[in-house]
């Protein structure tokens, strides 16, 4: 399969369907962050309900919509691609009963760093999960499930486990955690952190991290530069906290310093950030503008330039669809009495306040060329090879006479 202006065109369409949904079964924050480490120095959410259902859906449709159907290379590229996608899922329907494209709603994981050592780690997820499941899956791994309380559990035998809650909610991670929080007795944790992350998700994101180093782990990154001073240590020094959400309607981060000026100083390259983002909303609409603009003075040099050509008003289409106008709405708040600095970008979607009109494109181009490449390999192996002219690809010599019966030479 060539990759042709046609094919981008016809791919870019198609995806535009692909965007962030709303989920029916999201938590409430207490509830995503019920098994999460009170110490944890990393917490990270995702809202996979609003992310996967949806966009499982336009993937699965896209070969049916008429701009790809009118690409018949295209249209096999991408049934290639989904099926390779619905072979693990089914599997792991038919092993597990839980299917990866619907049945999660969200994952909560927290990590804990432990030096040069191991993390701990706890994964949480909501979703149609039962004591079923986790026995199924122990069955899968040849290991022993074991009833805690309620809910039922397994060691990995490599230091972590898993296990469903009798509440139906799936544990994984590092086996004494799982253990402790599969018990009935488990109750759910307190700290700064899960106040913040509290908070954080109180926003609805859709995807959200939250860094607060506990002080032995702030120590350790340290002395890891070996005293060097610059932005990076600088910042761990002085920072509480930092976050940074990803929302339906745009993104957000939030900052806690210790020192005025250092809430100052995160400030301003916030607002520097935003410059940024709205520079690269507006850069690729005017580079598409500059470019169709200037097409039609190559008309008749190749056939790529003669598609373009006529499709001019796709490609415009496309631009827009991708981009913004740099006018999202744009709030930064600094408290000078909490220290904290809240940032929040909204559009009317989120390709309106994040800069994916460039990586959409590429990723588009990236997907033709790795199909491309994979419909060509098994052709060029097909191909009859040329005798070689090794030595050690010769075939063998027949078997030498007797001695005795050995020619004369002269």
């Amino acid at each position: 399969m060539s990759v042709g202006i046609v094919e981008i065109i016809s791919l870019l369409m198609g995806i535009s369907g692909f965007s962030v949904g709303t989920n029916p079964t999201a938590p409430t924050p207490q509830a995503a962050l019920e098994y999460a480490m009170p110490d944890a120095d990393v917490i990270a959410y995702a809202d996979v309900g609003a992310l996967v259902p949806g966009n499982y859906k336009v993937l699965t449709n896209l070969a049916n919509q008429p701009q790809i159907k009118a690409s018949p290379e295209l249209s096999k590229a991408i049934k290639k691609m989904v099926a390779e996608i619905d072979g693990p899922r089914g599997l792991a329907k038919g092993m597990t009963g839980v299917d990866l494209a619907t049945d999660i709603s969200d994952v909560t994981a927290s990590v804990r760093m432990k030096g040069n050592a191991d993390p701990d780690f706890v994964v949480a997820a909501h979703g149609k999960f039962s004591t079923a499941t986790v026995e199924k899956v122990a069955k899968i791994a040849n290991k022993q499930s074991v009833k805690v309380g309620g809910g039922v559990m397994f060691d990995g035998g490599d230091g972590t486990g898993m296990g469903v809650t009798k509440g139906g909610v799936l544990v994984a991670g590092s086996i004494a955690l799982v253990k402790e929080r599969i018990a009935d007795t488990w109750k759910a944790p307190t700290g700064t952190n899960i106040t913040a992350a509290t908070d954080l998700l109180g926003g609805k994101p859709v995807l959200a991290v939250l860094v607060g180093l506990q002080p032995a782990t702030q120590k350790f990154v340290l002395e890891q530069t070996k005293g060097e001073q610059n932005f990076v240590t600088d910042a761990i020094k002085r920072g509480k906290m930092a976050a940074f959400s990803v929302y339906k309607d745009g993104i957000g981060w939030q900052w806690v310093d210790s020192s005025k000026t250092g809430l100052d100083n995160m400030g301003q390259i916030s607002e520097g950030f935003v410059d940024i983002l709205r520079a690269s909303q507006i850069a690729p609409r005017g580079f598409a503008k500059i470019v169709l603009g200037a097409l039609d003075s190559y008309k008749g040099v190749n056939k790529q330039v003669d598609e373009m050509i006529k499709r001019k008003a796709d490609i415009m289409k496309i631009a827009e669809q991708y981009t913004g106008d740099g006018q999202f709405k744009s709030q930064i708040d600094k408290d000078p009495k909490t220290m904290k600095l809240s940032v929040r970008l909204t559009g009317k979607s989120l390709s309106e306040v994040m800069p994916i009109g460039g990586m959409v494109p590429i990723g588009a181009i990236f997907f033709l060329t790795l199909s491309r490449d994979s419909a060509s390999a098994p052709e060029a192996m097909e191909m009859p090879s040329k005798p070689s002219s090794k030595k050690e690809s010769a075939p063998p010599p027949p078997p030498a006479k007797k001695q005795g019966n050995a020619p004369k030479h002269p």
